[in-house]
Order: structure tokens, then C-alpha cells, then sequence
């Protein structure tokens, strides 16, 4: 069997770890990169998804393309956002159907729901709280980051629908993947112990934003909630790169939307659909988990 060829854009962030993690092993798929830098060890194409005659080059050949990279900060001003995440897309999309690429799996956002969860919040991080949100319930975004991603999600759906390539798109609504060492549901709660005595910002990839929470001390009112909501929302790196990997081996979706989000029992976040069309196979819960896994050295 071929390898299929998959152009990853944005690949440095939280769910960028998670493919190189756990797909970039694998014999079937032959990764390039797309980055605003160079890395060591994988082959990259060095451009800003911005600049469409900058990026052109790096589609030829590919079989797929995971769209990673965009402005991630939720709070962002619409000047932050538009180059990136809306000329950027559009850009990646018309480079895939200019380069006959069929098939494009968008990093969309669960801030495409965002105010679902500031009018039902912190209420709704109980387990029994009634609300779940399907492929079809109403966006509702809860700022320019989330239209930013609506607007991905629908220019998605208008070129999958003509007769050019790309034939299928896939919006994937990611939930709350988290690096390395912090791919727990007490992950969120433990970095914002770790802020009392650095920056919290992962040396990694940088991607904690500290302008989400305070610091706060373990067993505090302020941690205990953090956890409860990464019980609802977590991704494991397993399951997100599990699902990207159900994108590249369908055939049959033209365009179809689906949460990122572990089997999480208290999640207001569907996943139904996703075990059905795509037979997404979740492996973690984050409502199973009681302690993070090394409350005296989290870091580790």
C-alpha cells in the first residue's frame, strides 16, 4: 500500500505534538511540515500562510493536508486574527485545490460554541448537566477567534461542495489537547500551580496563554474547578491524533463537522457522530482520573 503524503500547516502547537507523538511513526503517512521556522528533524517548507505564493510549493504531491496553523489566542483582536486565520485558511484551501489536493482537515475550535459555555458556566462542568452540542446545533462563537474559525468552517464547506478539489473537508472542532507533561485532566489546574513560582508559559511550544487564569494552589476553590472543566473538555493526545488519523483514512465524507474531545462522561460535546461516520474509537475518560498523575512534581 502507498504512503499517503500529508502536509502538515502550524505543526509546533499543542495539537501539532500530538500527531508527531503518535502518527509520525507510522510507515502508511509521509509528513512534511509548514512552518514560519525550520525544524531539525522534518522536512519543512519555511512560509507564512498569509503569503499564498510563498506556500503554493509545498502542496504538490500531497494526498492530504491538517490545517494546524492559525492565531490561537481566544482573546485576540480582529487585527490578530484576520491575516492568519482568515486570509491564511482561504489561502491553504485555494493552494489544496490549485495543487489537487482532495482531502483538507481543518483545526476548527470548540470556540465556534464558546458562548455556550459562558452562559451555562461553571454550572455546567457537573456531570448531570443536561447540554450537549451536536454537528448541528447553532455556532454561537465567543469572539473574533471563534468567528475566525466558523468563517474556516463554512469557506470549507463551499469547496468541497464544487467540482475542484479539495473533494472532502473535514472541520475539526478541537477541544482542550494539552502538551506534554499536562495531557491529563488535571493538566490546566497543575499549570497554574506551576505559575506560582514561573511564567506557566510550556518551554515547548509556548502555547499557555496566562492571561486565561491565575495562579492558585493545589486543592484550591480555583483548582478544583479547572479540573473539573478539563474533565469535560480534554483531549488526549491519543484520541486527537486517533481521530485526525479516521480523517485521512475516510472516503466517504464530502463535508462534516466533529468534536476533538475524549469519551469524557461529563463532556457537553458530542461524539457520536464522530464514532459513526468516521468509527472514532476514543480510549480516555477524564471523569476516571482522581489525581493528576504526579501531584508532588507535576512537571515530571
Amino acid at each position: 500500500m502507498a504512503k499517503q503524503n500529508v502536509l502538515i500547516t502550524g505543526p509546533h502547537g499543542e495539537a501539532g505534538q500530538a500527531l508527531r507523538k503518535h502518527l509520525f511513526e507510522k510507515d502508511q503517512y509521509e509528513f512534511t511540515l509548514l512552518d514560519l521556522n525550520d525544524h531539525p528533524e522534518y522536512e519543512t517548507h519555511v512560509a507564512d500562510v498569509s503569503e499564498y505564493d510563498e506556500i503554493r510549493p509545498a502542496f504538490d504531491g500531497q494526498d492530504a493536508v491538517i490545517h494546524l496553523a492559525a492565531q490561537s489566542d481566544a482573546g485576540a483582536s480582529f487585527e490578530g486574527v484576520i491575516e492568519p486565520n482568515v486570509v491564511g485558511t482561504y489561502n491553504v484551501i485555494k493552494a489544496a485545490e490549485d495543487a489537487g489536493v482532495e482531502k483538507v482537515i481543518f483545526a476548527s475550535s470548540q470556540r465556534v460554541m464558546g458562548l455556550y459555555e459562558d452562559d451555562n458556566s461553571p454550572e455546567l462542568y457537573e456531570a448531570d448537566h443536561p447540554l450537549l452540542l451536536d454537528h448541528e446545533s447553532l455556532p454561537k462563537p465567543d469572539g473574533y477567534y471563534g468567528a475566525t474559525k466558523m468563517f474556516g468552517e463554512h469557506i470549507g464547506r463551499v469547496h468541497a461542495r464544487n467540482d475542484s478539489p479539495p473533494s472532502q473537508f473535514f472541520s475539526i472542532r478541537i477541544s482542550s489537547v494539552r502538551p506534554d507533561p499536562y495531557d491529563h485532566p488535571y493538566g490546566d489546574a497543575e499549570r497554574g500551580v506551576q505559575r506560582g513560582t514561573e511564567d506557566g508559559v510550556d518551554p515547548e511550544d509556548g502555547a499557555w496563554d496566562p492571561s486565561q487564569a491565575g495562579s492558585w494552589e493545589r486543592g484550591s476553590d480555583e483548582y478544583e474547578e479547572m479540573v473539573k472543566r478539563l474533565k469535560c473538555t480534554w483531549t488526549s493526545q491519543r484520541d486527537f491524533a486517533h481521530l485526525i488519523e479516521c480523517c485521512l483514512k475516510n472516503e466517504t465524507v464530502t463535508y462534516d463537522t466533529f468534536y476533538a474531545v475524549s469519551d469524557n462522561a461529563g463532556s457537553w460535546f458530542d461524539v457520536e457522530h464522530a464514532k459513526e461516520v468516521l468509527d472514532y474509537e476514543p480510549q480516555d475518560d477524564g471523569s476516571e482520573w482522581e489525581s493528576p498523575p504526579d501531584v508532588e512534581n507535576p512537571a515530571q
